[in-house]
């Protein structure tokens, strides 16, 4: 116990001397920045969506975080981004897919940003468990009380071989709407 209380003690003096920057920063920045919802433009994003495509209903759970992103050499940062869980129910009831009770850190779509000059903010998509699929989300609101939502999602998978429990299935579900106008619950 003392040992994470260290750690997080650690974790959040790094994080005050971190240089603070607004989400829309499309610029350099320097070593172990802060890129913070300083607008809170993604708390209209936040909570229960729910859409219907193909006799299927959709439920989707955004919830803001502040995630340590290492991915840029030698310079690594913080970052509010949006993550997304999600559960399928098809017309009978049946539960398609469910992810909705992974961590946050497992979370199957990430948040990478609002599209330099856009309205638009961007999310990546990775499911392993699906056969490897993978995408782009795009979402936007579609009206000024935002609580409709226009989502697009571009599936980038490449290949999807024999090992995939959905291989030889006829028709495919698929886990995700191409377009959809989600309604805030």
């Amino acid at each position: 116990m003392k040992k994470i209380l260290i750690i997080i003690s650690i974790h959040l003096i790094l994080l005050s001397c971190a240089q603070v920057y607004p989400l829309n920063t499309n610029t350099d920045i320097p070593t172990d920045p802060y890129i913070k919802d300083l607008n809170n433009e993604l708390i209209p994003y936040e909570g229960t969506w729910k859409g219907t495509w193909d006799n299927k209903t959709i439920f989707i759970y955004f919830k803001k975080i502040n995630k340590y992103m290492d991915h840029r050499e030698n310079n690594p940062y913080y970052k509010d981004i949006l993550i997304g869980k999600f559960k399928v129910i098809n017309s009978n009831g049946q539960v398609l897919f469910d992810n909705t009770n992974l961590s946050d850190n497992d979370a199957k779509i990430e948040g990478g940003g609002f599209i330099k000059n856009s309205l638009k903010y961007l999310l990546s998509y990775n499911d392993p468990d699906i056969c490897g699929m993978t995408g782009w989300v795009y979402i936007t609101f579609n009206d000024a009380a935002k609580t409709k939502l226009n989502w697009k999602f571009t599936d980038t998978t490449d290949i999807m071989d024999s090992s995939c429990q959905y291989y030889n299935a006829n028709p495919f579900s698929k886990p995700l709407p191409k377009e959809i106008i989600l309604t805030k619950q």
